[in-house]
C-alpha cells in the first residue's frame, strides 16, 4: 500500500488574518480550511513577508489585538507552518515575474516568486483575482471552494 503525500500549499496572509479574528465573517472558514490540511497531512507554508503583512494588518488600533498576542501567534505559526526565508534567489525571481509583466503588485509577486523558488505551485486565498495574473504558474485554491469541496465529501 502507498501513501500519496498532498502536494504543499502556501497560505496568503488574509487566511491567516481571518483564523485570528473571531469576528471576522471568514474565520470559521479559514480555520475549518487549515486545519482540515493539516489533518490530510498536507505541508503548509508561509513567509517572512506573510508574517509582517499579518503584523502590519492587526496591529491597527481599530482591531485592538494586544501587542503581545500578536506577537505570541506569530512565534505560534512559526513552529505550526513551514516559513519560507527571503534569499537573493526570491529577489530574481520576483525580478524576472516583474519584468515579464505578470503583475505589478509587488507583493502578490514576490509571494509567487517565493512560491516558485520554494517549489510551492498551490496558495490558499481569499482573493484569487490578485494571483490570477500567476495562473500559467501557480494553481489558487479560493479558500470558499475549499470549503464546499468538504462540505461535499461529508
Amino acid at each position: 500500500m502507498t501513501t500519496e503525500v498532498a502536494e504543499p500549499i502556501f497560505l496568503d496572509t488574509n487566511i491567516l488574518v481571518y483564523a485570528s479574528v473571531d469576528s471576522s465573517p471568514f474565520y470559521d472558514l479559514a480555520r475549518t480550511a487549515i486545519t482540515a490540511y493539516e489533518q490530510a497531512g498536507t505541508q503548509l507554508w508561509i513567509s517572512r513577508q506573510v508574517l509582517r503583512e499579518y503584523l502590519a494588518t492587526l496591529i491597527r488600533p481599530n482591531v485592538a489585538i494586544p501587542i503581545a498576542e500578536l506577537t505570541a501567534t506569530v512565534r505560534r505559526y512559526e513552529l505550526r507552518f513551514q516559513v519560507a526565508e527571503e534569499s537573493p534567489l526570491v529577489t530574481a525571481q520576483l525580478l524576472a515575474l516583474l519584468e515579464q509583466g505578470h503583475s505589478r503588485q509587488v507583493h502578490d509577486t514576490n509571494i509567487v516568486a517565493t512560491m516558485q523558488t520554494i517549489g510551492i505551485t498551490r496558495i490558499l486565498t481569499n482573493n484569487p483575482d490578485d494571483f490570477a495574473p500567476f495562473g500559467a504558474f501557480i494553481t489558487v485554491i479560493p479558500l470558499q471552494s475549499v470549503t464546499t469541496q468538504q462540505a461535499e465529501r461529508e
